[in-house]
């Protein structure tokens, strides 16, 4: 077996600036046949599928605990197809080293930001995503729990279904009301987090719904939903999104529908009490549009390494401030 171990590097604009971002952990690839075990690296995560292969999401020994929880959650929402399903998980030894790991369905298409072309994607494919994103957090929040991390980097392709994954940031949900509920934290990345996650550490299911608004613009426009002046400080990018009455730009063209700006003004409210819920979402004219009987465009099944910036954050300014690479197909 051959193994070659990559770490992701924090390689952005606010990471060259010496704002540090804390890396994901090791994945692993590995492809099976009659006689042959092939492993490399892959940046989606781990998994056994139907053609042969199977990819682990591994950790440290001493990180198991946290990684136990994301492998509950995942099994908790086993019954949901629009969630990256777990098979079981494994301690295994590698260089006198423990290793936890956690084995996934295998995304064949890799992960949906690295489709996302500097155009944007075609619409009736960001509405079947949206629908697909919807029907995972509908899951989630009933179940009691918060995602934290909802973006494209986290939406990987199974065949051409979008599946949500890395439940690694989930938690329970907070009260929006209670100045005592709060998680002890930030979760999530600031690009997408909503405005009362930044400056109240509250997550709620709406805080969910905001960041979906914003993979919504990204995936129909293939830019950050943020723009910022390379110079930007990061109290500056907090106040911004987190304090400000500004909310994302939506584009005033005619590239994109009616029914999609809609959707996403309806997700980027910054009163969390104003905000759509996903089941209202569900029924919006834009995500009614996936069931449309039209020929979509096919994803182009590419695996680009994606460097993650946002896993276990655990203070403010120094982590998870993430600009998203945009590649042309």
């Amino acid at each position: 077996m051959c193994l070659v171990r990559e770490q992701a590097s924090a390689d952005n604009d606010f990471a060259k600036r010496g704002i540090r971002a804390e890396l994901p952990v090791t994945r692993r690839h590995m492809e099976i046949n009659a006689t042959t075990l092939l492993s490399r690296r892959l940046s989606p995560a781990a998994t056994l599928s139907n053609d042969g292969v199977l990819s682990e999401k591994e950790s440290e020994i001493h990180r198991e605990r946290k990684f136990n929880k994301e492998k509950e959650l995942l099994d908790k929402f086993q019954s949901c197809p629009s969630i990256l399903r777990c098979f079981g998980d494994e301690i295994t030894t590698e260089n006198g080293e423990k290793l936890y790991n956690i084995l996934l369905e295998y995304a064949s298409g890799g992960c949906l930001v690295d489709h996302i072309t500097v155009k944007g994607l075609p619409e009736i494919n960001v509405c079947r995503c949206a629908k697909s994103i919807l029907t995972a957090l509908l899951h989630i929040h009933k179940a009691g729990y918060v995602h934290c991390d909802v973006k494209p980097h986290n939406v990987l392709l199974v065949g051409r279904d979008a599946k949500l994954a890395d439940l690694g940031s989930c938690c329970c949900k907070t009260s929006f009301v209670d100045e005592n509920s709060r998680c002890d934290d930030f979760r999530g990345t600031v690009m997408y987090a909503a405005p009362e996650s930044i400056a109240q550490q509250k997550y709620l299911p709406e805080s969910d719904v905001w960041a979906l608004g914003c993979s919504v613009l990204h995936m129909l426009t293939g830019k950050s939903p943020w723009a910022f002046d390379s110079k930007a400080q990061p109290k500056d990018v907090l106040f911004k999104i987190g304090c400000s009455d500004q909310i994302p730009q939506i584009p005033t063209n005619n590239k994109i529908s009616k029914e999609a700006k809609d959707f996403v003004a309806k997700c980027l409210v910054k009163d969390p009490t104003a905000r759509w819920k996903v089941d209202m979402l569900l029924d919006h004219p834009f995500v009614n549009k996936a069931d449309r009987p039209t020929v979509a465009r096919k994803y182009h099944h590419r695996h680009h390494h994606h460097n993650k910036l946002s896993h276990g954050i655990h203070s403010l300014v120094p982590h998870c401030f993430h600009h998203p690479k945009v590649q042309a197909c």
